[in-house]
Parts: C-alpha cells; structure tokens; sequence
C-alpha cells in the first residue's frame, strides 16, 4: 500500500463501475441511469491519479463483468460504451479543455458509438431493422385482431389502426439511425456535463464561465443542412433508398442540433430582458404550453444564428475566449 498509494482508489472505482455495470445488465429499465454514472469513477481516478490508474481500473471492470455476467459480448459492449468517454471526459477535464472544444468532440465521439451499436445490434448479432419492424407490424395486427373479436373496433377502425402501424413502421425504419445518434449525443453531454460539476465540486476541475445561453456553432455548421438536403433529394430523384435515407437522418439530427441551438438564443434573450422572474417564469410556461409553436422558432432561430449571429460578442465572452 504504501508503494502504491493508490491501489486502494484503483479497486474500489472498479468495483463500483462492474457494479453499476451488473445493475444496469441485470436491471432494464435502470441501464440508462447507470450509463450516465459509470464513466464518473474513471474519470475520478484519472483526475486523482493518471491515466494509467484508468486504463488499469477498466481492465479490472472487464475482468470482473465477464466473470459476473454469463453474456459476455454484452459485458463487452457496455464496457466499450463507457470506458472510453470516461477517459476521454477525465482527459479533457485534466488537461482543461474549453467546454465548446470538449463538447465538439464529444458529439463526434456519440455519433461513433451510435454506429457502433448499430453495426452490433443488426449485423453482428444478424438482427436487421426490417425483421425488427416486421415483428413489431406482426404484434400490432395480432392486438388489432383482437380488439376486433371483442368488438372494441370495427372493421374501418381496424384499418385505421393498421394504416397508423404502417406509418409507425416507416418511421422506425427511416429514423432508427438518427434516434440512436440523437439520443447517445443526449446521454454523453449530460455524462460530461455531470462529470465536470461533480469534479469542480471535489476540486479537481477549475470552474469556468461556460452558459448554455452564450453555446455558438461556427457558420460551417450550417453545410449539415445542406448535406443533409442534397441527399435526401438526390437519393429521391435517382431511387437510391440508402442515400435518401442517410439524408433524412442527417437532417433529424441536424434538427436536434440547431433545436437546441435555438432554445440558447431564446435563453439568452430571455436573461438579457431586464424583467421580474415571475414575468420571465410566465414566458417560459407559454413557450412550453405553446410548445409545437416554440420548436418551429427554436429551430428556426438555431438556423440563422451560426450565418447572422443573433448574440452581440460581449466584452467578457471575448476575455473568456482569449483564456
């Protein structure tokens, strides 16, 4: 112990990340909660310690859900999910990467991960997304039938309901991949932005002046769009399926993007307002009671913003910016 003083530290992060890990394994609907706290004590012991006490703790994890766990692949799959954004967070956070920059390259990093579920989810575990959408038209027929015999539908409610699956259906098919992407970029900048309060916290990351509301994209962010509608239409023109396919998923995710690029600029507009909070809490009700309406705006303003630049550079963002 005393040649290693932090062995200790070592074995007890591991230990907690191969519980978290078993708990979300064993436990469903608990996998996404502990998917956002597993990649906390490696970036602990990267902070605390080096990178080598992370490296070490992760084969240790490994070792011991491969022992606990009777799928291996899966034990596999989850540590390969969250081992490496913990060190990549502990990194970023030890080297005092700026928040933009650390929150740029973590969007690369989930859209990665969202493929790699994929490609193991329908190829190597020989599943493809139509069997799954055929299994899902099948369940929702059966129940339609059902309905019928017990006389809760008639027959033209019967063929509403499945012209309702039939579209259900298409939209799994079609946006599959861009959910996935969307929700893994949700789960990473929530990780990293845990991780980064909670190490501020214990004092081992240096509070800075990053606000949600000051979050640009650079102009060039603007070409998603138009990659996205390039394909989408020439994919349409030439009956090329994929391409229009990875067309609309660009957009769905370009979407998402400049939604919450939008909901920035609405925010800091709404702070800059010299108001009382109860008027400010007022606003913010009517855009969530008006939200359909609210979206369209967001996205509208998130899609201006990186050409125009809404926001005037204050004098304080830019001494930020120079640090």
């Amino acid at each position: 112990m005393e040649k290693y003083p932090g062995a200790i530290e070592l074995i007890f992060a591991a230990t907690i990340m191969a519980l978290l890990g078993l708990l979300g394994l064993y436990i469903a609907p608990l996998f996404y909660i502990t998917m956002l706290l597993l990649p906390l004590p490696l970036v602990y012991l990267i902070l605390k310690r080096n990178l080598l006490y992370g490296l070490l703790a992760v084969i240790l994890t490994t070792f011991m859900l491969m022992v606990s766990f009777a799928h291996i692949k899966s034990a596999c799959l989850l540590v390969l999910q969250f081992a490496p954004l913990g060190i990549l967070i502990g990194l970023m956070l030890k080297n005092k990467v700026a928040v933009d920059k650390s929150m740029s390259v973590l969007f690369f990093w989930a859209l990665l991960i969202a493929a790699v579920n994929l490609l193991f989810s329908f190829i190597l575990n020989g599943v493809g997304i139509s069997q799954v959408t055929d299994e899902f038209r099948a369940t929702m027929e059966q129940m339609a039938q059902i309905y019928k015999q017990n006389g809760l539908l008639d027959e033209a409610d019967r063929q509403q309901y499945l012209t309702l699956t039939d579209q259900i259906v298409y939209l799994v098919k079609t946006f599959l991949p861009g959910s996935v992407a969307v929700w893994n970029i949700i789960m990473t900048m929530f990780t990293y932005f845990i991780a980064r309060h909670l190490m501020r916290n214990l004092g081992f990351a240096r509070p800075d002046n990053f606000r949600f509301s000051q979050w640009r994209l650079p102009w060039y962010s603007i070409w998603l769009i138009i990659i996205g509608l390039a394909l989408t239409l020439g994919g349409d023109e030439l009956s090329w399926p994929l391409v229009e396919v990875t067309g609309k998923n660009i957009l769905y995710i370009a979407a998402f993007i400049f939604f919450m690029l939008g909901i920035a600029v609405i925010m800091y507009y709404i702070q800059l307002w010299k108001v009382s909070r109860v008027v400010k809490f007022i606003i913010m009700a009517v855009l969530l009671l008006y939200f359909p309406f609210t979206a369209l705006v967001a996205l509208t303003v998130g899609v201006i913003d990186p050409v125009v630049n809404l926001r005037p550079q204050r004098k304080e963002d830019n001494e930020n910016k120079g640090e």
